[in-house]
């Protein structure tokens, strides 16, 4: 059994958008394993930290227990995922290893030598480049920059993070299917060339 740490983000039903009418209900549902940010109206977030024998049983069963209280509720997006350089180096020195973010941007940049493969291409370009949290944990495992003694609480952490990007990116795929299912196609046949 791992304790697996993520965030949810939800979108609140309409017809009672104050996140604090929801909190003894998320309680209720299983909820208190989370920390629950009630920051904007129409939107809540929770942090969980909840023990699963694996990183999708931890996700689904908080997803549930959300749903269970409220029904209406709509997931936004999980948690962690697409994250820029500081918030990556702030994931690993909390979880894993101590790195700065200045170390971060010379991976990122090529600036370091001892590496056997290139860090991994930014998946959102522009101001505040972002990664995705899995495929940075996977170059740092393979060029040797996380310890041995870390090895297992990496390997469940890239569970986790994979499992939060599939999760991001199914919801995102089923969105744009139901938005213009030709672009889809099209875009499919784009990636298959």
């Amino acid at each position: 059994m791992n304790t697996f740490e993520f965030q949810l983000h939800f979108q609140l039903p309409g017809s009672e958008t104050d996140p604090e009418a929801w909190l003894d209900a998320l309680f209720e549902a299983g909820c208190d394993d989370a920390l629950i940010g009630v920051a904007a109206q129409g939107y809540l977030s929770l942090d969980f930290s909840r023990d699963a024998a694996a990183a999708w049983n931890a996700l689904q069963t908080a997803v549930e227990d959300v749903k269970k209280a409220i029904p209406e509720a709509r997931l936004v997006s999980a948690g962690p995922d697409l994250l820029n350089l500081s918030e990556l180096a702030e994931l690993l020195s909390e979880r894993l290893v101590k790195v700065t973010r200045q170390a971060m941007r010379k991976y990122a940049k090529g600036e370091v030598k001892k590496v056997t493969t290139r860090f991994p291409s930014p998946r959102v370009s522009g101001g505040t480049p972002l990664w995705h949290a899995d495929d940075v944990l996977g170059w740092m495992t393979e060029n040797h920059k996380i310890r041995q003694q870390a090895a297992d609480r990496a390997a469940a952490l890239r569970a986790l993070t994979s499992a939060t990007r599939t999760l991001n990116s199914t919801k995102e795929y089923q969105q744009s299917r139901t938005t213009d299912p030709d672009l889809v196609q099209k875009a499919e046949r784009i990636l298959a060339a």
